[in-house]
């Protein structure tokens, strides 16, 4: 019952790369002393996280209920599992959230034995390619980049995510993400021109 009157997934505002109260918020969790208290900190974890938690979930599951649910159990988790997380910063723990989140979608495709639909992506207005008008075809192109590649960019340009946010999602270290993301652009490009677009 812990994340029943919190907002619907959905509704909540764009979360900030990072919060003056995240790691209070941390601290109250774990300590549970009063009950009460650490319950209204976690509310206050899951309000600024659970929408990027669902955005990440629900184009690589088969419909919005399983993101939802998803969402739900990975926060379970994590009011679970919390005790045993050290504080450091606020990109660390993004990262720790995310590979409960990752985790689940894992056990989800097991149980379903899929692939994940990386395919299925979206691209917003934070792409860094000047693509014009042809934003419309990158879904079109990007499955055809190697697995790593998609992730990254769901990442960075449909989440938001800083190099760092995306190293510790991804358990890369942060030159890596910007060497990765590098190629994954030239390589996307070189696809589009490749099909007479013009970048």
């Amino acid at each position: 019952h812990i994340i029943n009157n919190t907002p619907k997934i959905g509704q909540m505002n764009k979360f900030p790369h990072t919060s003056e109260n995240l790691a209070q918020l941390i601290k109250q969790t774990q300590e549970k002393n009063p009950q009460e208290d650490s319950h209204e900190a976690f509310k206050g974890i899951f309000n600024q996280l659970a929408d990027r938690v669902f955005a990440y979930a629900c184009p690589r599951t088969e419909c919005r209920e399983d993101a939802m649910d998803i969402t739900q159990e990975t926060f379970i988790e994590l009011w679970n599992t919390l005790n045993k997380f050290q504080y450091r910063s606020d990109n660390e723990f993004y990262g720790f959230v995310f590979l409960l989140a990752r985790r689940r979608l894992a056990r989800y495709y097991k149980k379903r034995k899929k692939t994940l639909p990386l395919e299925e992506i979206k691209i917003e207005k934070y792409y860094e390619m000047d693509i014009g008008e042809n934003r419309s075809y990158l879904r079109r192109y990007l499955g055809a980049l190697a697995s790593n590649y998609q992730e990254l960019l769901q990442l960075r340009y449909w989440l938001d995510m800083t190099y760092g946010e995306i190293a510790l999602v991804m358990d890369i270290n942060e030159n890596t993400a910007k060497v990765w993301h590098h190629r994954a652009i030239k390589q996307l490009k070189d696809l589009i021109n490749k099909h007479g677009e013009s970048i």
